[in-house]
């Protein structure tokens, strides 16, 4: 896996993990319920009101877990070890979705969040194959 490739996936995730984490600065580290407290997409519009809450909601924590997950990126992507951090990434992005209701779910993420850590997880899973030219 090229360092470009790398760096261009962390960088999506990381810039998605920073949005998540402003926009929720206003509720808490690891809430566990919906707020509609929002820092950048208040008020009652369609665009990008209720877009960026829905696709933007959670906590500083799922943010803060995005990072890391970026970070992981960057660094295990292509090599062994991604497979097990992919792995990990797919089984707590599942467990998210698993856990949603209509009131919250650990870390107030909504299914927009868990499906960007199962991708990125995926993504991890998928670089384990991929063989650089010798």
């Amino acid at each position: 896996m090229s360092r470009k490739t790398r760096l261009s996936v962390a960088a999506v995730v990381a810039a998605y993990g920073v949005i998540v984490a402003v926009v929720n600065a206003r509720n808490g580290l690891f809430p566990r319920t919906y707020t509609q407290d929002w820092v950048l997409f208040g008020g009652g519009t369609d665009f990008p009101g209720d877009f960026g809450q829905n696709v933007f909601s959670g906590s500083i924590g799922l943010g803060v877990v995005l990072l890391l997950l970026a970070v992981a990126v960057f660094v295990t992507a292509g090599r062994r070890v991604a497979g097990a951090v992919g792995a990990l990434a797919v089984g707590f992005g599942v467990l998210l979705v698993a856990l949603y209701s209509s009131s919250g779910n650990l870390l107030a993420a909504k299914p927009a969040g868990a499906a960007v850590i199962t991708a990125v997880g995926l993504f991890l899973l998928a670089s384990t194959l991929v063989r650089e030219p010798s």
